[in-house]
């Protein structure tokens, strides 16, 4: 096993590279292209009244035809997400809904939603992300009487950041299953 170097290379070895030979800058722009067309949609005027329709309509799945497109381009249908709750129990989502189902209920309660890639690294047939994530903790219906974010009893109306890990593996060029690794404590701001 090459690269033990946590002294001045002790093993003496060169490090081991990745097998494959490839960088795999196919699947860090997958990444960023999916992270972008997802995640940092900037939901139109119309799409949030539509959302706000459908939500009280009781459809947990409405996302914008921009991101429903993106799923289907960058994800597996069988892709799976795995989380913990706040106990720190696993969870594990899957199936064509939950990415819709998960994106709606993240609109619900966080607004101006961004996700900065701060760097993205592949480790064998994984992408690690690590990203700050900023949005402001208001719901799209406006209502102070619901939860907010981050188990919040109501919205605090403040921007926030937070710093996140993930983990997306790659099959066949899609996103097959992907990992919440980290989540910082959110630092919030006027």
């Amino acid at each position: 096993m090459g690269g033990c170097g946590a002294l001045d290379d002790p093993c003496g070895e060169e490090p081991e590279g990745d097998s494959s030979g490839e960088v795999r800058e196919d699947w860090l722009i997958l990444v960023r292209n999916f992270i972008d067309s997802v995640w940092n949609h900037e939901w139109s005027e119309e799409e949030n009244l539509k959302f706000n329709q459908q939500v009280g309509a009781g459809d947990r799945f409405y996302v914008p035809a921009g991101i429903k497109t993106a799923l289907a381009e960058f994800c597996t249908p069988t892709v799976v997400r795995h989380r913990r709750d706040a106990s720190g129990k696993a969870i594990r989502a899957d199936g064509p809904d939950d990415y819709p189902n998960c994106v709606n209920r993240v609109h619900e309660v966080v607004q101006d939603l961004r996700l900065l890639v701060d760097d993205l690294t592949v480790c064998d047939e994984d992408v690690i992300a690590l990203i700050t994530m900023t949005g402001r903790d208001r719901r799209a219906d406006g209502r102070l009487d619901m939860p907010g974010a981050f188990g919040k009893p109501t919205p605090t109306e403040l921007r926030f950041t937070v710093p996140i890990t993930t983990a997306y593996r790659i099959v066949d060029g899609r996103i097959a299953e992907d990992w919440l690794i980290t989540r910082g404590t959110p630092t919030y701001t006027r």
